[in-house]
């Protein structure tokens, strides 16, 4: 909770408003010179991230270390490990799970096994905030494939996880279980370098298949490369937050060594 709290304050629209915030209190105790150099930096931070041509370049870096594959050229494996994200639980007032940002990768899963690339679906994700009521977005996204035609024995569920690392220590015991060699790791393209840097360590065969490719190549006048816009920002703030979890992931590796 205090690392995700962290997180968001770390983020370009929450350094934005720290500092204004900081601006606010500079201003009230007389120092107007600080509080315009705050404000300043504030609207910097906003426009930079906001920014289409670096949000594009920010996500590119990420999504090109693991490009996108066609189904066909997977070698078989022993498994498909999808990690959980994408999908959005029926809370209220909502009846049925939605498909939401980063859902492709179920859906690629589902392509997968139906392409004979595995004969086993691992799906790991519980809730990262318990939802009274409801079961995890593994077993909702299980009901999906289900209906993509991926038949209920074929699929594996680890529901307790809640962030990446997680995925990675409690997907053990079910890749014992089914005495698992070989796996096809399956998420976003921008997820897959921290992903794979974490799964790579199990001792077996993993194969990166990522999804949900967010750069593509799209014509559109140049112009719209150099104006703010909210789905930039988004984007940045999306990579930004894998960023900071490898960096994490390394200071806490190091720390623990």
């Amino acid at each position: 909770m205090i690392i995700k709290v962290i997180s968001a304050l770390l983020y370009p629209l929450g350094l934005a408003s720290l500092c204004v915030f900081l601006a606010v209190l500079l201003l009230l105790r007389g120092r107007r010179l600080a509080a315009r150099y705050c404000s300043t930096f504030a609207v910097v931070i906003l426009l930079l991230a906001s920014n289409p041509m670096l949000a594009s370049k920010l996500v590119y870096s990420l999504e090109r270390q693991h490009p996108q594959r066609a189904v066909d050229s997977f070698a078989k494996h022993d498994a498909i490990i999808v990690l959980g994200g994408g999908l959005r639980i029926p809370t209220a007032p909502a009846k049925y799970a939605q498909l939401a940002h980063g859902s492709d990768r179920y859906w690629y899963a589902a392509r997968l096994y139906r392409a004979a690339k595995a004969d086993k679906i691992i799906i790991s994700g519980g809730n990262v905030y318990q939802q009274p009521g409801l079961k995890s977005e593994a077993y909702y996204a299980s009901e999906l494939l289900q209906q993509w035609g991926v038949p209920q024995d074929a699929i594996e569920l680890e529901v307790g996880s809640r962030t990446t690392a997680e995925n990675q220590r409690n997907t053990v015991d079910l890749i014992s279980k089914n005495r698992i060699q070989s796996a096809l790791l399956v998420t976003s393209a921008i997820h897959m370098p921290r992903a794979y840097s974490l799964f790579f360590k199990l001792p077996i065969e993993i194969t990166p298949a990522s999804a949900d490719v967010l750069i593509r190549q799209q014509n559109w006048p140049a112009i719209f490369n150099f104006i703010p816009s909210a789905s930039a920002l988004r984007l940045t703030t999306v990579a930004l937050h894998e960023y900071y979890g490898i960096w994490f992931a390394a200071l806490r590796s190091g720390l623990l060594r």
